[in-house]
């Protein structure tokens, strides 16, 4: 799942990502997270707002959102 989210943020944000990367440095912004959001329940069926990715803008922050959205499911 971690890769499968790593990519995602690859390939809405078109730039290879370092895991500390910020989402903001990146140029990412509320349609960007959109975009991440709709893709991530496209493929895992994980329900998020893009306020998520604003409140964990990193990939292994993001990554624990997931991950407790899926616990909670």
């Amino acid at each position: 799942m971690a890769s499968q989210l790593h990519g995602i943020w690859e390939e809405v944000l078109r730039v290879p990502i370092a895991q500390d990367a910020d989402f903001f440095d990146l140029g990412g912004d509320s349609l960007t997270a959109v975009r991440i959001v709709v893709r991530v329940r496209e493929r895992l069926g994980v329900d998020l707002s893009a306020l998520d990715v604003f409140d964990a803008p990193t990939v292994p922050e993001f990554i624990s959102v997931v991950r407790s959205a899926l616990q909670e499911a």
